[in-house]
Order: structure tokens, then C-alpha cells, then sequence
């Protein structure tokens, strides 16, 4: 009976080898339509009447295999909006499906440079493939000197492939990039960068000395208020972009759990990491005092990004948020890469 089964068995699988040898040109032909096919996702940037929230990167200058540098995408009146670009993103926003050459506007916060390593990548990407208007980057003072080091160092690349590829040389133009610097006049703190199609954006200047400037940004649609922080300390300066917000995406330190590590790394003859990381407690936003403020602000949902230190195991995230909730009586969420979240 078993030697009946196995033989029928060893047909079964001769009789399927010799048709998928006989078929192989179907086969990959059907395998390519498919892989070309699981192209960027339109649907996104649909308008659904609110505002839409991918946050593809909540991480740090930290080197991570698991989470790309900060970046938030948002869709709002049929446009995509990117709020910073760190290392990563370009991968995060393609395993979200995220059309990119459609991208209506890229925001800067300021030049860390886990806020924009993937910037030059974005703009060469698009010119690569094909995006049919110049991208606009809007950001700091100091945009331009950066955006023209990156054309710089892509310059020998430009003129490979132009030379492989002429249709892409007379691209270049259509598919570069422009850069906008936000100014502030005197005793300014907020102005407005978008403003089109019924959303508007403002940038605002928030606390992260001796990064000076750097911005958050205000997004409202349809009566809806998002407030995307940047890098920034606990600060009353934050209060009016804050007040009132549908929801805030905003970076966050566990200055409980880093106070604890730092006295343990000294311990392990970690001096120079305890010197980091005792320098960058006092230009973040540690968690308590940011649980605070969103109270008093009125913020109706508290999505926490740029996370400090990595809650990367079950243990780590359930003390992450310790003591928030006493304070802050909303939703808290600990954001993911390819998180999406709408209001």
C-alpha cells in the first residue's frame, strides 16, 4: 500500500515537473506581470475627507536594522506631503507602497542629518524614475547650501547614466529639485509654507538648541489639526502648535529609563556612551514633561516618534510609557515603521 502511495506520488511530481518544464515560458512570463504589477499604490493619497498618517521612520541616529531614521508621511486633499527624510525612508515609503514621484511637497525640520539622509536619494530617485515636476524641499535656512552639496556628490552619477541614458539628461530640469528656505521676520515664530487646495502647513520654530533653527509644522484639513514636532525639548514656545491638535506627532525620550541606564554603563567601562547620552537629555522631549504639556494643550491623540531608546522587545515597551497615562489622559501611541493612522 505505502510503495502504491509513494509511486503515485513520484508520478504526480514527474507529471508536475515535465508540464512546468513545458510551461516555463508561461510560467515566467505570468512571474513577471506579477512583480511589475506590485507597483506604488495610488489609493493613499485618495482624499477621504480627513487626514491620513504613515509614519515610516521612528528612528534615531542610532544605527537600526529595524527601523528607518524620521519620517512621516501625510496624505491630505488628494496630496502627499513628506515631513523629513532620514536614512531609510526611500525603503520605508516603497514597502509601503508609497508613490513617491507623486509626492506634492517634502518638509525639512532642521540638518541633523537623521532628518535628511535619504533627501539626495528622494531627488535622484525621481529623476531616475521619472517624475514629471521639479519636487519642491522646503526647510530651514541653510536648505540650499545642503541640497547643492548633494547635487555635487550625485554629479558623476547624473552623467553616467545621461550618457547611457539621454531621454534622462534632457530630464533633468523636469525632475530636479527646488529649494525653499523659510525665513521668520523679527519676533516671528509661526508662518505659513502651504497653502492650496484647502490644507494648509505652517512651520513653526521649536526648541532643539543649539540647533537653531529648528521647525515643526501645522497641517489642518477639514477642520482637522496635525502637529509634526521635529526635534524638540518639552517647551512652552511648543504650546500654540500643540493647542487644541486632533493629533501630534511628536519625538520622545524615556528620560526615566535613560537616567537609569546611564549610571550602568559607566559600570561597564561604557564612558563615552554615558557622555552621550547625558548630553542629549536636555534638547528632547522626555516623555513626563511631554505627557504634561499635551494635557494642558488639549491634544486628542499623542503618537510618540524618534524613539529613545529603541523599545525593540516587550519589556522595553511596556516601561517606555511609564507614568504617561497618569498624566495625559488621551491616547498614547508608541509608533511603528509603516504605522498608518487617520482622523
Amino acid at each position: 500500500m505505502i510503495r502504491k502511495a509513494l509511486i503515485a506520488l513520484a508520478l504526480v511530481l514527474v507529471i508536475g515537473a515535465t508540464t512546468a518544464y513545458v510551461a516555463r515560458d508561461s510560467l515566467l512570463g505570468w512571474a513577471i506581470r506579477q512583480r511589475i504589477q506590485q507597483g506604488p499604490d495610488q489609493a493613499f493619497a485618495t482624499d477621504h475627507n480627513g487626514i491620513k498618517v504613515l509614519i515610516c521612520g521612528t528612528g534615531t541616529p542610532e544605527v537600526s536594522s529595524a527601523r528607518a531614521q524620521a519620517c512621516t508621511l501625510v496624505a491630505a486633499g488628494g496630496k502627499l506631503f513628506l515631513f523629513d527624510v532620514g536614512d531609510g525612508a526611500l525603503r520605508s515609503l516603497s514597502a509601503s507602497r508609497i508613490p513617491v514621484n507623486d509626492l506634492e511637497q517634502v518638509f525639512v525640520t532642521h540638518f541633523h542629518s537623521d532628518h535628511f539622509n535619504d533627501l539626495g536619494a528622494l531627488i535622484n530617485a525621481g529623476w531616475i524614475w521619472g517624475r514629471e515636476t521639479p519636487l519642491t524641499v522646503a526647510g530651514p535656512q541653510g536648505l540650499a547650501h545642503v541640497m547643492a552639496g548633494f547635487a555635487e556628490a550625485y554629479a558623476l552619477d547624473e552623467g553616467y547614466r545621461s550618457a547611457n541614458m539621454p531621454h534622462l539628461a534632457e530630464r533633468r530640469a523636469i525632475a530636479g529639485a527646488v529649494a525653499r528656505e523659510i525665513a521668520f521676520g523679527d519676533g516671528q515664530r509661526s508662518v505659513r509654507v502651504y497653502d492650496r487646495g484647502g490644507v494648509t502647513i505652517d512651520a513653526v520654530l521649536v526648541a532643539h538648541e543649539p540647533v537653531r533653527p529648528a521647525l515643526g509644522y501645522v497641517l489642518r484639513y477639514k477642520g482637522r489639526k496635525l502637529f509634526i514636532s521635529g526635534d524638540t525639548k518639552v517647551s512652552p514656545v511648543n504650546l500654540p502648535a500643540m493647542q487644541g491638535a486632533d493629533m501630534v506627532v511628536h519625538e520622545s525620550y524615556a528620560g526615566h529609563m535613560v537616567r537609569r541606564a546611564i549610571p550602568e554603563m559607566r559600570k561597564l567601562g561604557m564612558e563615552f556612551d554615558a557622555r552621550v547620552a547625558e548630553r542629549t537629555i536636555p534638547y528632547h522631549a522626555d516623555n513626563l514633561a511631554l505627557a504634561r504639556q499635551a494635557q494642558a494643550a488639549g491634544v486628542k491623540h499623542l503618537v510618540l516618534t524618534h524613539l529613545i531608546p529603541n523599545p525593540d522587545n516587550a519589556v522595553v515597551r511596556a516601561m517606555y510609557t511609564e507614568g504617561m497615562s497618569e498624566l495625559y489622559k488621551g491616547p498614547i501611541t508608541v509608533a511603528e515603521d509603516g504605522m498608518v493612522l487617520t482622523f
